[in-house]
C-alpha cells in the first residue's frame, strides 16, 4: 500500500471521526434544546399565562395558544406586529432588532396594556430570556403574567394612600388653624410628662420634642391659674375624676400669654399606659378674647355706661396687671352716693339719673382716662387709677364734691340736692399682695369702718378696718354653729304706755354670746346672716324662744304683755311664714294675741301684693302686725292704707332731735294724724328722754319705747324691773278695789 492510499484511508478515518462527534453534538444540542423547550413550556403553564417565541429579526414569531385567542378576542393579529407593539417604545417608532431586544430583555421587564371586545382591559407584564442559535441569532422567549387584578389592587392602596394623606394633611392644617393637638398625661413612678404636638411644645419654648414634665408648664402658668389647675390634675390622675376641663393662661417663648383649655378622658381599656389619659388641648385666645370683648359690652350700666360690678372687677383685673412697676401707686376708691334712692323717690327717677350721670362724667373728668370706672351698685361707684399719696386722693374726691355741687343749680339738678347728694368715700391702695377682689373688699368695707378726720370725705383702710373686717371673719366662720353650741340670746326693749306708764309689751332682740368675744349686737352679725342664707333658721328659732318666754311669764301670773319679734326679708318670701308662725304658737301654748310680728316699711313694699297676702294669712292667725322703721322707707299712702297692719313704729331718726327739729316734729305729727285717721296703734323708738316723751304724748303717740326707760335687757331683768312691779301694782290696785267695794 503506498504512501497515498494511506493519507486517503486516515483522511477518510478523520471524516468519519468528525461526523460521529458531530452527530453526537448535535444529538446532545437538540437534547439540550428540547429540555429547555420542555422546562420552558413547564414554566409557562405553571406561573405564567402567556407566551411569545420570536427571532430577533421577527422572521419567526410563535403565540401560545391562551395569548393567541386573547389577542384575537382583542382584534389584534398574533403576529410579529404584536411583538413590535410591545417592545417598542412607545416614544420611538421601530428602530430594528438590536432595540427590540434590548428592550425585551432589559431587567424589569416590560408591561403591555390589552382591550377586550367586551369592554374589559388589562396589563400583561412580560419577562424575556434569549438563546443564541446556531446561525448566531438570538431566539428569544417571552413569558407574560396577567397583573390586572394586581394593579388594581396598588390602585386601590395608593388611592387610599392618598385619601389619607389627605386626611393627615387635613388634620394637620386643622390643628395649625385651630391652634389644637392632642393632649396625654405620661405618669412615670412619681413622675408626670405632658405629651402633645411638637409645634406646642415649641411655642412654650421646648423644641425638638413632643414630651414637656408637668412642673415645666406649671412654671409658664400665671400664678392664679396654678393652684386649680393642679387640683384639677390631681383629682383627674388620682382617679377621682374620669375626665379634665381646665383652662390657664401659659407663657409662650415671646413672653405673651395665651389661654388653653385642656380637655381628656380616662380611657378604660386602654393597655398603653401613654394613651390612658388622652384628650385635646386648644388655644382659645383669639375666642376668649371675643367673649370678653362681647362680655365688657354688656357689663356696663345702661344709665351711666360705666362698667357695673363684674365690668369693672374684670377691667381692674386687667388694669392692675397691666400696671407693672408702678403697682405700688395703684389706688382704689369705692364711693358711696348717701342719699340716691331717697332722691329717686322724693324727686323722681329722672333726677337720680341726671345725679347718676353727673357722678359718672365728674369722676371720669377728675381721675382722667388713666383709670377704670364702675357704678358697682344703685348707690355705689368704684374707680381704680394710679396717684401718688392719700392727700393726692383726698384732693380727687374733693373735686368731685365741688364739682357736684355746683351743678345743683336748679339748672342741672335742683339747687335743694345740695345737701342730699353727698357722698361717702373709701380707699385702698395696692400692697403687692391683693388682687383687685380684695382691694375691692378692703376698699368697701373702709367706707362705712374707717375713721375719717374732720373735713375729710374719704377714708383709708388700715389695721383698725383690718380688725374689724377680721371680726367679720369670726362671725362668718361661726354663726353657723352658734345656735347648735346655745350661743343666741333673746334680749327684750319694753314698751311703755304713754298714758298708764305701764308695760304692754317688748321688742325680742337678737344677742349673740360668744365664747371667746363676747356680747356680739345683731348689727354685727344679723346681715352677714342673711348673706349666708341661714338667717331663716334664726328667726324660727327666735320666734319659738319669745313664745315660749311669753308663755313662762303668764304662767308666773304676770300681766300679759304682747312681744313684738322682727322678721327678715329671707323670713317673709322665701320661707312659709305663716306655718313656722303657727307651729311657734302650737309648740309654746301662747295666745296668738300676745305675739306681734314686726316688719320694716322698706321690706314691705317689695312685693306689695304677696306682702298682703302674707299679712292677712298671719292675722287670720290672730297675731298683730306692726310696721317698723316708718317714716324712712318709700311706701306710698295708697300702698299703705291696704296693708293690714294694726301699729305704726315711727322711726328713732324722727325722735333723736324733735326737740329742736321743726320738720321732724312736723313729720312725726303727720304720721300720728295719718295713725289715727287709719286706726293704728301709735309707737315711738329711740326716746330717751322725758321732753321727747311728752311731745311725743302731745302729738298722740300711744306707746313709747327707748333707753328712757330701759335698753334692751336679759329676761330675768326685765321680769324683775318691770313685770314683777307690774305685777305688784296690779295686785294692789286689785286689793283696794276688793276693799273698796266691800265697804260699799
Amino acid at each position: 500500500m503506498n504512501e497515498m492510499e494511506i493519507a486517503v484511508i486516515i483522511l477518510a478515518s478523520l471524516l468519519i471521526i468528525c461526523c460521529l462527534i458531530g452527530g453526537f453534538i448535535f444529538v446532545d444540542l437538540r437534547r439540550n434544546l428540547k429540555s429547555e423547550r420542555v422546562r420552558f413550556d413547564n414554566l409557562t403553564d405553571s406561573t405564567f399565562d402567556y407566551k411569545m417565541v420570536w427571532s430577533e429579526d421577527l422572521s419567526h414569531v410563535e403565540f401560545n395558544k391562551k395569548l393567541s385567542n386573547l389577542l384575537i378576542s382583542c382584534g389584534i393579529s398574533p403576529d410579529k406586529e404584536y411583538v413590535k407593539s410591545v417592545f417598542c417604545d412607545s416614544s420611538l417608532s421601530y428602530e430594528g432588532p438590536i432595540s427590540l431586544c434590548v428592550n425585551a430583555l432589559r431587567k424589569s421587564g416590560t408591561v403591555s396594556e390589552y382591550y377586550s371586545g367586551e369592554g374589559m382591559s388589562g396589563l400583561i407584564h412580560w419577562k424575556s430570556v434569549s438563546f443564541t442559535q446556531k446561525n448566531g441569532k438570538l431566539k428569544i422567549y417571552s413569558l407574560g403574567r396577567d397583573i390586572s387584578g394586581e394593579t388594581v389592587s396598588r390602585k386601590v392602596t395608593e388611592e387610599l394612600r392618598e385619601e389619607l394623606l389627605e386626611e393627615f394633611e387635613g388634620i394637620r392644617r386643622a390643628e395649625e388653624n385651630a391652634l389644637a393637638g392632642f393632649f396625654s398625661f405620661i405618669v412615670e413612678g412619681e413622675n408626670i410628662f405632658v405629651k402633645t404636638t411638637p409645634r406646642i411644645c415649641g411655642l412654650w419654648g421646648f423644641e425638638n420634642t413632643d414630651s414637656v414634665p408637668l412642673d415645666s408648664i406649671y412654671a409658664l402658668m400665671k400664678p392664679d391659674n396654678v393652684l386649680e389647675v393642679q387640683r384639677d390634675v390631681a383629682r383627674f390622675l388620682s382617679g377621682v375624676s374620669d375626665e379634665i376641663y381646665s383652662e390657664a393662661f401659659i407663657k409662650i417663648i415671646s413672653g405673651a400669654y395665651r389661654s388653653y383649655t385642656i380637655q381628656c378622658r380616662y380611657n378604660k381599656g386602654i393597655t398603653d399606659y401613654r394613651y390612658l389619659r388622652t384628650g385635646l388641648i386648644f388655644d382659645n385666645t383669639s375666642g376668649r378674647q371675643s367673649r370678653e370683648d362681647s362680655f365688657k359690652d354688656r357689663q356696663k350700666e345702661p344709665i351711666t355706661g360705666l362698667y357695673d360690678r363684674t365690668g369693672f372687677m374684670l377691667e381692674g383685673k386687667i388694669y392692675l396687671e397691666n400696671s407693672g412697676e408702678k403697682k405700688n401707686s395703684v389706688v382704689l376708691v369705692c364711693l358711696h352716693v348717701t342719699r340716691l334712692r331717697k332722691i329717686s323717690m322724693l324727686f323722681g327717677i329722672e333726677v337720680s339719673d341726671v345725679l347718676s350721670k353727673l357722678y359718672a362724667e365728674t369722676l371720669k373728668r377728675v381721675v382722667g382716662d388713666d383709670a377704670v370706672i364702675g357704678k358697682v351698685g344703685a348707690e355705689d361707684y368704684a374707680v381704680v387709677f394710679r396717684t401718688l399719696d392719700r392727700e393726692e386722693v383726698e384732693k380727687l374726691m374733693k373735686r368731685v364734691s365741688i364739682v357736684v355741687e355746683n351743678h345743683c343749680d336748679n339748672k342741672t339738678l335742683p339747687a335743694v340736692l345740695k345737701e342730699q347728694s353727698t357722698f361717702l368715700a373709701g380707699a385702698c391702695f395696692y400692697d403687692g399682695i391683693d388682687d383687685i377682689a380684695v382691694l375691692y373688699n378692703k376698699a368697701s368695707v373702709t367706707l362705712f369702718n374707717g375713721s375719717r378726720d374732720p373735713g375729710k370725705i374719704c377714708s383709708f383702710f388700715d389695721s383698725e378696718v383690718e380688725k374689724k373686717v377680721s371680726g367679720r371673719d369670726i362671725v362668718e366662720n361661726e354663726i353657723g354653729e352658734a345656735l347648735k353650741r346655745g350661743e343666741l340670746e333673746l334680749y327684750y326693749q319694753p314698751k311703755i304706755s304713754v298714758g298708764t306708764g305701764e308695760i304692754v309689751g317688748a321688742e325680742a332682740l337678737m344677742r349673740w354670746n360668744h365664747r371667746t368675744q363676747g356680747l356680739i349686737m345683731p348689727n354685727e352679725f344679723i346681715h352677714i346672716a342673711e348673706e349666708m342664707g341661714i338667717i331663716t333658721k334664726i328667726d324660727e328659732w327666735g320666734l319659738l324662744q319669745a313664745c315660749k318666754q311669753n308663755k313662762i311669764w303668764q304662767e308666773k301670773g304676770y300681766p300679759p304683755i304682747v312681744i313684738s319679734v322682727n322678721m327678715s326679708q329671707a323670713q317673709l318670701y322665701q320661707t312659709d311664714v305663716v306655718a313656722t308662725v303657727k307651729n311657734a304658737l302650737e309648740e309654746s301654748g301662747i295666745s296668738p294675741q300676745y305675739i306681734e310680728v314686726e316688719l320694716t316699711e322698706t321690706m314691705a313694699m317689695v312685693d306689695i301684693d304677696r306682702t298682703i297676702s302674707i299679712l292677712k294669712s298671719l292675722k287670720e292667725l290672730g297675731v298683730s302686725i306692726s310696721m317698723d322703721d316708718f317714716g324712712t322707707g318709700y311706701s306710698s299712702l295708697s300702698s299703705l292704707k291696704i296693708l293690714p297692719i294694726d301699729l305704726l313704729k315711727i322711726d328713732r331718726s324722727l325722735v333723736y332731735d324733735i326737740e329742736t327739729n321743726d320738720t321732724a316734729r312736723h313729720i312725726t305729727k303727720a304720721i300720728c294724724e295719718l295713725g289715727k285717721a287709719m286706726d293704728l296703734t301709735l309707737l315711738a323708738e329711740g326716746v330717751e328722754n322725758n321732753a321727747q316723751r311728752d311731745i311725743l304724748e302731745e302729738l298722740g303717740c300711744d306707746i313709747i319705747q327707748g333707753f328712757l326707760y330701759s335698753k334692751p335687757q336679759p329676761p330675768a331683768v326685765v321680769e324683775r324691773n318691770f313685770l314683777i312691779p307690774a305685777f305688784d301694782r296690779c295686785k294692789k290696785a286689785a286689793e283696794l278695789n276688793k276693799g273698796a267695794n266691800g265697804n260699799i
